[in-house]
């Protein structure tokens, strides 16, 4: 069962997996996230805190049609690298029903996927989004800590600094 509301149970710092644990641990996450969605709380990502097992792994599924047309396994993961941050809007959690916040995410990240051998790739658009969300919670970082509290609702112009505070201009940054 999917933790929820519960900040100091999602606080935890996770230990890496065995190649032993993760055919078992992949099949628990799948069967919560699909659980889940059959309820009528949809979701793309989990991350094994969020079922009470301190372990550092995550999953992120999209569907397409009705049925997984991408699949990732996050097994000891690590962001290396992220470039053109974004803002975000409307980030949700499994965890927090109901909350939606806006956030600064890259918009593409790669990532290392340290198990048996090191394997690197690249996300970008959504999947990478999905890949931060998990992988925050894997260190006991959750959506409350990234959420943007102080974005400006006023239009803002292109040549205007930009409300993320990156210190670029509005077309440049999240705008462009």
């Amino acid at each position: 069962m999917i933790i929820t509301n519960d900040e100091e149970a999602l606080r935890v710092k996770c230990l890496d997996v065995s190649p032993d644990e993760v055919g078992e641990l992949i099949a628990l996450l799948e069967s919560e996230l699909d659980n889940s969605n059959r309820l009528g709380r949809v979701g793309i990502g989990l991350a094994a805190p969020q079922i009470g097992i301190a372990k550092n792994i995550a999953i992120v599924r999209l569907l397409k049609n009705g049925i997984y047309d991408l699949e990732v396994n996050l097994i000891n993961a690590k962001i290396e690298k992220g470039y053109d941050q974004i803002i975000f809007r409307d980030e949700g959690c499994l965890s927090f029903p109901g909350r939606v916040e806006n956030t600064m995410r890259y918009q593409e990240v790669y990532l290392s996927n340290n198990l048996i051998y090191p394997h690197k790739f690249i996300a970008t658009g959504l999947m990478a989004v999905v890949c931060q969300h998990e992988l925050d919670h894997l260190n006991g970082i959750l959506l409350s800590d990234r959420a943007l509290t102080k974005i400006s609702t006023k239009k803002v112009g292109p040549n205007e600094q930009c409300p993320c505070n990156s210190g670029k201009k509005y077309k440049r940054c999240c705008g462009g």
